[in-house]
């Protein structure tokens, strides 16, 4: 409910805004792309589609310290995968936009 309430308050375009409250990392590094290449769509897709593939190794990043202490994986399968499916799902979300224009700038 307060999301929606949110939602409804923006006086803005509100396209953005679940995505801006669910994956603030993204979405920071959405603007910042734009900002470097001059709001160049495809560049901003296609660091999107690279930090894709980097945030796959975002679970052999979370199993680093369950292997150093010797850990088992079979207890920490729940938190493994919500970081897995987190790390790939926030960059597919901004792979699909419209075109900016004034009402849809994330800026």
């Amino acid at each position: 409910m307060p999301l929606f309430a949110i939602m409804k308050l923006n006086n803005g375009d509100t396209r953005f805004m679940l995505r801006k409250l669910l994956f603030p990392l993204e979405y920071l590094i959405q603007v910042k792309a734009e900002q470097a290449f001059n709001n160049s769509r495809s560049a901003t897709r296609l660091i999107h589609i690279i930090v894709w593939c980097v945030s796959i190794l975002g679970l052999v990043g979370a199993s680093i310290p369950l292997v150093a202490l010797n850990e088992p994986m079979m207890k920490h399968t729940a938190i493994l995968v919500f970081i897995t499916y987190y790390c790939m799902l926030a960059p597919i979300t901004f792979w699909f936009q419209p075109h900016a224009n004034i009402s849809t700038k994330t800026k």
